[in-house]
């Protein structure tokens, strides 16, 4: 595998350190091979070490979590390689043991930070203990951040920022994996919106990694957030309700920002002006971050299709970014729209997603951008090393259960000298030999029986004398030998020419033994020595007695030294002398047992650990290997494995062990013992055995990825014999044959090649399409061969792709073993996607019906009062400016209810009237006391777009927000007699009206009346002042067009702004410091009371035929100074500009009756597209 460009992936929570864990593993076995050394030529590159172009960062509150990354479980010689690319933030989590304590801090502390999102103290959920997460509540995942970042952002801009460096330092490794120069990086966001860490700290860590590269002036960023959809979790698992209420604030916050990003809007002016352009969020300490740009284009929505697992779904994540990151910059060959050169783009991921694509046109509903795209890869891979570790694992049970159980040759020919030479490397040769001081022997040597009896009795007294001496050099000689012995390096260096399970038996003795020694073993010789010797037969502990020597011949001829009496006195006596001086030997050894006993029993148990490791995975992995082998063959939806064409698994490994034997030069007879002990030398031998020491279990891994490391080899090697072709045949010499290429045909057997073109077929199963109804792109990845054409006309017929991507497909060969099928929908608005609509369904009810445990204003980021689904104030000038020109034309008729307060609306599709025109039916319901149910008109069109399921309602309103006043390029029609009922009569009478209610109930309905406020004062006369799209338009707006029709001539003015509805003065919101008695009502801003609205003030923003007002401010230049909505941590720039929620809890009736609440609406939602 080649990288093209740099890449820097963050995983947040805990399925993003599992996606980027996979991701991980994935690049390491493609680019560091089998045996982890491929790229040791890159300056000296550790064993599975990552090129520094590839860069993880990891953040999770979970520091359990963040333990199971691979930098913490692998070999301890391997962390440091590992470390070099990857990246824990470690301390992410503030030091509060309960999310009370946090956020009563937060209160205090951060109040301007935290006030627009942080909720008040009211049902507040207790989180306990934090180092377990977030408790699956995002707004307690994002306060514990902040409480973090109170002091600094170091704690998250650290890691990133040395992730950066490596990646700023990589030009030249990334030029000798087939990349160019460093002029851009693809940044990978994975988290999930089910969770409360992923969800609470995403926008976060979004702003902090632009940051982070533009602290480094690093350019050329995009960022692409990999977001897992609730879906994919079980309800044990995190799933259920929770998580999709959960997602549906999470998606909405994502997706504002991407529209942002997507259709920026800047004013003219800068420096101190009353809104800040831009979203930004601001930290304690520091100016608002703000996003750069066009840095983040969107984000890619993954949710399981039927079928399909929560592990293959990070599979076709990391299948995704593997297949950006691995394919080269340069001339595509798409099929179908014409689309820009990749030259217009930094790296090939940039071009792939966002060529030819348009996401800053708004969604046919009107509500938000289309930003959104979803993915779902299919690869197709050799698991070559799923493979390897099934051929190793049982290639290392087979043999470790003959070395351990069979009898062993080499044991008995050589048992004696390797335990002697054990003895000798443990500095314990003099114990080995017990040597006995010499006796001199009688010079001259005596003749006649009293001579002998004579030297026979000082013969005695010397071997006494002798004994006495040996007494003292062998204490001596002991205890040097007890402080000299090492026994650990002893066995380490027999392990170099014998396997762990022989030297086992020569340690520790093979009871079955006929030689005494071997059956005893090094440990057992230790202990012999330190125990009384076996007395020989006939032997007293006293000296034997001197026999009575006679002549020969009756006397006649002297005794002499030789004779046989003689001798056999001599030896009873060198026979006891030998047994006395063992003795000493033996006293002096038993004497210093306390200091060599213990290094003795663990140098024994190190080795019998590691040999009980070994009979562990002997028992274990016939079990282990069977589940691997299921899993391996077993139907799974978007992963295929291309499996040997042997029709079982013990057919290939009795192939592959053949094989491995022919290769190793061994005998056709040799089994798996004799291949094991070829295969793994000596060297091998003693790491593990030092190994073992720390983790055993490890011990036995690193003997069998060097089994593997072979094996993985072998797979892709041809046979000595000609007719042997490869094990595992390549998957591009696969690819090859089966485009027509006879060369490569001669180099597989039929039996492979009809294998891989079944699974090439079955690659996509039906209904594996990404959601959304977005056009859907196709990327196929597939190993480089030279016949490009037919092999992507093969591919062309033989993959099942999707109907609608068969005019954009994109082809591209790469430096991988793998065929990946990338499907990637696009351009779309959250209600195109059906999961996304699920989850904003179960908001809605959750909103209509509230339950204990659903606390939903600690489910958001940005806003707890924010009450509205998913539209945005600057969606709602828009919707609004449409829905009044189908007004305009008579396209809205009133079905129930009075005009000036319908329940029941018609949104006919076209001017034209009956029964067979095309409408929608929207229920604003009943509203007494004089006030207009008009101001539901938005919240009931955005839950229809969102509630309703018709195929349908996109073109519907598609048609209504095309609507524009009949006539508008020439002299432009008259309006409907509502629409100037609405404008000229309701409209002023209701601001009025709130004005009173507002100055008789005081704060007690000021979460009632702000949303109606903010409809009929801001909302309804921006749209009226929302130019037209048609240039040609007689006049610009509603307004003007309304005074033109009249015979008017409209005026320049300047429309006087509303004085806002102030938020009460919450009891509840002392940030922490009140006695909870206070309690008891629902909080409010604190901005001082404004002054009533007048009739002349209202008349001000509607009255079309009042004079000369001055100059008016073009509508253009307020919509570019901010009042699309931009915020700042949530909120509008200016303090005042927070919305309320219709329907806050605590708030009093609509008309200032505590008592009197406001009647249940009949239906959730009454959208009825006729």
């Amino acid at each position: 595998m080649k990288i093209f460009q740099p890449m820097l992936f963050v995983g947040l929570g805990g399925t993003g350190g599992l996606v980027g864990a996979e991701l991980e593993r994935k690049l390491r076995a493609e680019l560091c091979g089998p045996d982890g050394v491929a790229l040791s030529h890159l300056s000296g590159h550790a064993p599975y070490q990552l090129p520094d172009c590839l860069q993880f960062v990891y953040a999770d509150y979970s520091e359990s979590d963040l333990q199971r990354l691979p930098q913490f479980n692998v070999d301890p010689s391997l962390r440091a390689a590992y470390s070099r690319t990857s990246r824990a933030t470690h301390n992410l989590l503030p030091n509060f043991d309960a999310s009370p304590e946090l956020t009563k801090m937060l209160r205090a502390s951060l109040r301007d930070e935290v006030a627009d999102w942080l909720p008040p103290r009211i049902d507040e959920p207790k989180v306990t203990p934090l180092h377990n997460g977030a408790g699956q509540l995002p707004t307690v995942g994002r306060a514990a951040l902040f409480a973090t970042l109170r002091h600094s952002l170091a704690p998250v801009l650290e890691p990133l920022l040395q992730a950066i460096d490596a990646i700023a330092k990589s030009a030249g490794e990334l030029a000798e994996l087939g990349g160019g120069k460093v002029n851009g990086c693809d940044v990978f966001v994975a988290f999930s919106v089910a969770g409360g860490t992923g969800a609470g700290i995403f926008l976060d860590y979004l702003h902090l990694i632009n940051h982070a590269f533009q602290l480094r002036r690093f350019d050329g960023v995009k960022i692409y957030p990999l977001v897992v959809m609730p879906s994919s979790f079980s309800s044990a698992g995190g799933g259920g309700r929770e998580a999709e209420l959960n997602a549906a604030r999470a998606l909405v916050d994502l997706f504002r920002l991407v529209d942002a990003q997507n259709a920026p809007s800047e004013g003219t002016e800068i420096g101190d002006l009353d809104l800040d352009s831009g979203l930004g969020i601001r930290y304690p300490g520091t100016t608002p971050i703000r996003l750069r740009t066009g840095i983040l284009p969107t984000a890619f929505l993954f949710s399981p299709t039927a079928g399909i697992r929560q592990d293959d779904l990070r599979r076709s994540i990391v299948s995704l970014v593997m297949s950006l990151i691995g394919t080269e910059l340069g001339d595509s060959r798409p099929r179908g729209r014409a689309t820009a050169t990749d030259d217009d783009f930094q790296t090939f991921a940039a071009s792939f997603i966002n060529r030819g694509v348009h996401r800053s046109a708004v969604s046919p509903t009107g509500i938000g951008r289309q930003g959104v795209s979803t993915s779902l890869v299919a690869s197709m891979t050799a698991p070559m090393d799923q493979l390897a570790d099934l051929v190793a694992g049982r290639l290392l049970r087979e043999a470790v259960t003959d070395l351990v159980e069979r009898p062993r040759t080499a044991l008995r020919d050589n048992a004696v000298p390797l335990i002697r030479q054990l003895f000798a490397d443990s500095h314990l040769e003099e114990l080995w030999e017990r040597k006995q001081l010499d006796l001199p022997e009688p010079d001259p040597l005596p003749r006649g029986g009293k001579a002998i009896e004579q030297a026979l009795g000082e013969r005695i007294a010397d071997m006494q004398r002798l004994l006495s001496d040996l007494q003292s050099l062998a204490d001596r000689q002991a205890a040097s030998m007890a402080d000299r012995f090492a026994p650990r390096p002893a066995i380490d260096k027999l392990l170099q020419t014998v396997d762990p399970f022989l030297a086992e038996r020569i340690v520790r003795g093979v009871p079955g033994s006929d030689e005494p020694i071997a059956r005893l073993g090094f440990l057992g010789m230790l202990d012999s020595r330190s125990r009384a010797p076996q007395r020989p037969p006939g032997v007293t502990d006293q000296p034997p007695k001197t026999p009575r020597i006679k002549g020969r011949l009756a006397g006649m001829s002297p005794a002499r030294w030789g004779d046989d009496d003689v001798q056999a006195a001599l030896q009873e006596q060198d026979l006891w002398y030998q047994w006395r001086s063992r003795t000493v030997w033996h006293e002096a050894w038993r004497e210093q047992q306390q200091q060599w006993q213990p290094p003795a029993a663990t140098a024994g148990a190190d080795l019998g650990r590691l040999v009980n490791a070994f009979r562990k995975h002997s028992d274990q992995e016939r079990k282990i290997s069977q589940q691997k082998g299921l899993e391996l063959y077993e139907d799974r939806t978007g992963i295929s494995y291309l499996l040997p064409p042997q029709r079982t698994l013990n057919h290939f490994y009795e192939d592959v062990v053949t094989r491995l034997i022919r290769r190793e030069g061994m005998r056709e007879n040799d089994d798996e013992a004799a291949l094991l002990l070829r295969m793994i030398d000596g060297d091998t031998w003693r790491e593990v055995h030092t190994l073992s020491r720390r983790n055993p279990d490890n011990a036995v891994a690193v003997v069998k990825a060097q089994l593997e490391g072979r094996i993985t080899r072998l797979f892709a090697e041809s046979g000595e014999h000609l007719e042997e072709r490869p094990l595992l045949p390549a998957m591009g010499t696969l690819l090859a044959a089966a485009a027509g290429d006879a060369d490569a045909a001669d180099q597989v057997s039929k039996e492979a090649l009809d294998l891989f073109g079944r699974k090439l077929t079955g690659l996509l199963p039906v209904g594996f399409t990404p959601e959304g109804t977005g056009p859907l792109r196709v990327l196929v990845t597939h190993p480089r061969v030279q016949a490009v054409e037919e092999v992507q006309e093969y591919l062309g017929k033989a993959l099942r792709l999707p109907s609608d991507a068969k005019n954009s497909v994109e082809y591209r060969g790469v430096e991988s073993d793998s065929v990946t099928v990338v499907l990637f929908r696009s351009e779309m608005s959250l209600t195109q996607v059906p999961e996304a609509r699920k989850v904003l369904r179960q908001w809605a009810r959750a909103k209509d019906s509230e339950q204990a445990q659903d606390v939903l204003r600690w489910r958001q980021r940005l806003g707890y009062r924010d009450s509205w689904m998913v539209s945005s104030e600057e969606d709602r000038r828009v919707i609004l400016h449409r829905l009044l020109c189908c007004m305009w034309n008579g396209q809205v008729d009133v079905v129930d209810g009075d005009p000036a307060s319908p329940e029941r609306l018609r949104l006919r599709l076209h001017p034209e009237k009956g029964a067979h025109v095309p409408g929608v039916r929207l229920r604003l319901g009943d509203f007494p006391g004089g006030v207009s149910s008009w101001a539901e008109l938005l919240r009931s069109y955005e839950r229809w777009t969102v509630l309703d399921d018709e195929r349908t309602v996109e073109d519907y309103c598609s048609q209504l927000m095309g609507a524009q006043p009949l006539g508008l390029a020439r002299s432009a029609s008259e309006p409907h007699p509502l629409f100037v009922e609405l404008v000229e009569k309701t409209a002023p009478r209701q601001l009025e009206l709130l004005a009173e209610r507002r100055e008789r109930g005081g704060e007690r309905v000021e979460g009632w009346v702000r949303p109606l406020w903010e409809f009929w004062a801001k909302t309804l006369p921006a749209a009226l002042d929302t130019e037209f799209g048609d240039q040609r338009a007689v006049q610009p707006t509603l307004r003007t067009l309304l005074e033109h029709v009249r015979g008017g001539t409209p005026a320049p003015r300047v429309r006087k702004e509303f004085p806002e509805p102030r938020r009460a003065v919450p009891d509840d919101d002392d940030w922490g410091t009140a006695p909870r008695a206070s309690f008891d009502k629902y909080p409010s801003d604190t901005e001082e009371r404004p002054r009533r609205a007048s009739v002349d003030d209202y008349d001000d923003g509607y009255d079309a035929d009042r004079a000369d007002r001055g100059d008016r401010v073009d509508r253009s230049d307020r919509s570019d100074r901010g009042e699309r909505g931009d915020r700042v941590n949530g909120r509008s720039g200016a303090a005042d500009r927070s919305s309320v929620p219709w329907d806050e809890p605590g708030d009093p009736g609509p008309y200032g009756d505590d008592g009197e609440r406001e009647r249940p609406r009949r239906n959730p939602w009454d959208g009825d597209p006729e």
